[in-house]
C-alpha cells in the first residue's frame, strides 16, 4: 500500500474512483478539485492510497498562497476524505487508521494552514485527535426586507457606492484584492463591493449563493458570505446594503460564520450549528476565511 500525491497524470483515475462512491452521491461534477484558477504545479491536487494499482482511498487539497497581516502563508483546505470500505474491511484490525494515513502528508509541514470545513462526524472526531482546532461552531443567519429604510443613519447611507458589477469592483481593489478578484473571477460566487468615496473607505466581498428551502415557493435565496475585506465597515452599513440584495437576487437571508464578523450585525436573527476545523501554530482562528475552499468550489456553505 502506497500513498501517492495526485497530479494531471493521476488526476482521472481519481475523478472515477470518486465518482463511483455512494458517500457522494450529491455531486454530480467533480471537475473543480482538479480544476481550479489558482493551482500550481508545486502542489498536487490531494492524496491517493493506491493498493495493487488499485485507487482505495483519496483526501482532496486545495492549497492557495495567502497574505495574512503581512505575512505569506499556505492555506490547504481538505475534503473528499475516504478510504474505500471494502479494502479497510479485508485488513481487519490493520485497516483501522489508513484514513490518517491520508492527511499525514499534510500534517507534516508545519507552516501550512489546514482547514476542514465540512467534516462528517468521523472525519472531524479523526481531526480533533490530530490536533485540528475548533474554528467555528456557529452560524448568524439575517433576514433581509426588501427595500427597508427604517435603519438609523439612513440619509447618510445614500452617499454610499454599492455594486455587484465585476469590472466596477476590480478597478477598486488594492494588488492583494485583485489576486482574490481573479482568483475567484470565473467561480460559481458572487462579488460585491461596498464603497464610501467620502471616507475612502470600502468593504470587498464574495459570497455564494443558494435557494433557501424555508423560501423556496416565492423563489427567495440565501446569502453566503465567505470574505470581507472590512468586516467592521460591512457591519456598520450593512442595512443599505441588504436593502438592495433581494432586487439583485431575491436573497431572502445573508448567512456568515460568526467569526467573520465580531460585532452584532442585527439584533434580528437567528443562529445556526456549524463545525469548522483548523490546523496551523501561528494563526488565529478569525483570521481564516472560506476563500480557496471547496465552499466556493462548489457553490456550497
Amino acid at each position: 500500500m502506497m500513498i501517492c500525491e495526485v497530479h494531471e497524470d493521476m488526476a482521472p483515475r481519481v475523478h472515477h474512483f470518486l465518482c463511483q462512491r455512494e458517500e457522494f452521491d450529491g455531486y454530480t461534477n467533480w471537475d473543480p478539485i482538479f480544476n481550479h484558477p489558482w493551482k500550481t504545479p508545486e502542489f498536487p491536487y490531494g492524496y491517493a492510497m493506491v493498493h495493487e494499482e488499485q485507487i482505495q482511498g483519496f483526501i482532496g487539497t486545495t492549497y492557495a498562497r495567502r497574505t495574512i497581516n503581512g505575512k505569506s502563508f499556505i492555506f490547504c483546505n481538505i475534503s473528499s476524505w475516504i478510504v474505500d470500505e471494502n479494502y479497510r474491511a479485508s485488513l481487519g484490525k490493520a485497516g483501522k487508521g489508513l484514513g490518517r494515513r491520508l492527511i499525514e502528508p499534510v500534517l507534516v509541514h508545519k507552516d501550512v494552514v489546514v482547514t476542514a470545513l465540512t467534516p462528517n462526524v468521523l472525519s472531524a472526531k479523526s481531526c480533533r485527535a490530530m490536533g485540528f482546532k475548533p474554528l467555528d461552531s456557529q452560524q448568524v443567519l439575517i433576514p433581509v426586507f426588501p427595500g427597508f429604510r427604517g435603519w438609523p443613519g439612513f440619509a447618510s447611507s445614500r452617499k454610499l457606492q454599492i455594486s455587484f458589477n465585476p469590472p466596477e469592483i476590480s478597478s477598486r481593489l488594492n494588488q492583494k484584492e485583485c489576486k482574490i478578484f481573479d482568483d475567484h473571477r470565473n467561480l460559481p460566487c458572487k462579488h460585491f463591493l461596498i464603497d464610501s468615496p467620502k471616507t475612502g473607505e470600502y468593504c470587498y466581498g464574495i459570497a455564494t449563493t443558494g435557494p433557501f428551502r424555508k423560501l423556496a415557493m416565492i423563489g427567495g435565496r440565501v446569502f453566503n458570505l465567505c470574505y470581507l475585506s472590512n468586516p467592521e465597515f460591512f457591519a456598520r452599513h450593512f442595512w443599505p446594503f441588504a436593502s438592495l440584495l433581494w432586487k439583485e437576487d431575491r436573497t431572502a437571508v445573508v448567512r456568515y460564520d460568526k467569526r467573520m464578523i465580531p460585532q452584532t450585525v442585527s439584533t434580528i436573527s437567528g443562529r445556526g450549528v456549524v463545525d469548522r476545523l483548523f490546523h496551523a501554530a501561528d494563526i488565529g482562528g478569525p483570521q481564516v476565511d472560506s476563500l480557496y475552499t471547496e465552499l466556493v468550489l462548489y457553490n456550497k456553505y
